[in-house]
């Protein structure tokens, strides 16, 4: 009983440590952010603090990972054909959904991973993300690349400019669109205007 109990004690102060890193890194970012602030924010010492976290770095990974980890997971998703009418649907209706769960559970944390991760292993995370997108593409939507026994470097170019453009523009959906319903309209239209007929339009 008293070993449950402390288990339960120990899962409560990370909750508590969690919630007050997350506020520390939305407000300050990774940089300006400091253990003994969220030390404050959270009720205790820095020592105890630290006998959770043995970094600044640490805390703030426990922090972002998950979201991140979903965004990566939403990069690899099942394989579309997106010129069929009924398919390119689907894959539409899926990242939409997909985005607004994430922004629901981890709006706080998107923002941190977009604008606060500076000094951090995520500061390239969304050029990470972009670069698994330019993969995606590759494989998926642009097969005639791979065909191609000497890839133009144009329309390699091409793929890496889409691909940026398709995260600067959810990240920007994400981060001033507070209503859920609108923004699931709006990332399905910024889809829809991407990757409807994409390969009648581009070749």
């Amino acid at each position: 009983m008293g070993v449950y109990y402390m288990q339960v004690l120990k899962e409560e102060v990370r909750k508590t440590i969690h919630q007050a890193a997350l506020v520390e890194f939305y407000e300050k970012g990774f940089r300006e952010a400091s253990m003994r602030s969220i030390a404050e924010r959270g009720g205790m010492t820095v020592g105890n603090l630290y006998r959770y976290f043995k970094s600044k770095e640490d805390l703030f990974y426990d922090v972002i990972s998950p979201a991140y980890h979903k965004i990566v997971a939403l990069t690899e998703a099942e394989n579309l054909d997106l010129n069929h009418p009924e398919e390119g649907h689907r894959f539409i209706e899926y990242i939409a959904n997909q985005l607004i769960a994430i922004k629901r559970a981890h709006r706080a944390e998107l923002l941190i991973l977009m604008e606060g991760s500076e000094g951090t292993r995520f500061e390239e995370g969304l050029q990470e993300i972009t670069t698994l997108l330019v993969n995606k593409f590759n494989q998926n939507i642009f097969p005639w690349l791979k065909k191609n026994d000497s890839v133009n470097e144009e329309d390699d170019f091409f793929v890496h400019v889409l691909a940026t453009n398709i995260i600067e523009g959810m990240k920007y959906i994400m981060k001033h669109c507070e209503d859920e319903l609108k923004m699931g309209r709006l990332i399905q239209r910024f889809i829809y205007y991407h990757f409807h007929d994409i390969l009648k339009r581009i070749m």
